[in-house]
């Protein structure tokens, strides 16, 4: 059961989150301000964080920063009545995985959780199956390793990675003007190939 934390200093927010949350599965805890949700942090292995941005002491953009550097595969879901898009930015430059306008209706709620669970679920099936074509590379399996590549294409097809390890993979096959052509596409999609592991 995945432990959710609600951050916000207004009582009812609080109260028709936990509701929904618990309808819905999750393990809910509650925060009034950014020092309790620390300490909460802290003790519970927390996996997605719904905070409000103005909070009393410590902002809810400051939380966040906490959140990221002491664990940045916490989701944070931000919520504010005061929605800027000079703020939403700044916020998912700080990492927050999704952007809450208060008020919100439960639909709205399970549209952002939807949304954001997908995600995580896309990025852990991204990280599984490089590291298994990785490994399968290192242990010269070819064919598995080009299978595992063509499965990883379809999760995500401009990652970076994947296209580099497909050099890698054409490098070991022989064609090194393939492997050339793929380590091009790795660097279009940002992938320093210069890397090597």
């Amino acid at each position: 059961m995945k432990k959710v934390l609600v951050v916000d200093d207004t009582k009812n927010i609080r109260e028709m989150l936990k509701t929904y949350l618990d309808m819905e599965g999750f393990h809910v805890f509650e925060a009034i301000n950014a020092n309790e949700a620390i300490d909460i942090i802290r003790k519970e292995e927390i996996a997605i964080v719904f905070t409000d941005i103005k909070m009393p002491e410590v902002s809810g953009t400051e939380l966040l920063r906490y959140i990221k550097k002491y664990n940045k595969n916490i989701t944070v879901i931000v919520m504010t009545a005061f929605g800027t898009i000079k703020n939403a930015v700044e916020c998912t430059k700080l990492g927050a995985a999704a952007y809450l306008q208060k008020p919100f209706t439960s639909k709205r709620v399970k549209a952002v959780l939807d949304e954001v669970l997908k995600k995580d679920s896309i990025k852990n099936n991204l990280v599984a199956h490089l590291t298994l074509a990785k490994k399968l590379l290192d242990e010269n399996e070819i064919e598995k390793a080009e299978e595992v590549l063509k499965k990883t294409l379809t999760i995500k097809d401009d990652c970076g990675e994947t296209y580099f390890l497909i050099s890698k993979l054409e490098e070991l096959k022989g064609d090194l003007e393939k492997a050339e052509r793929f380590k091009k596409t790795a660097e279009i999609f940002q992938f320093n190939c210069g890397y090597n592991e």
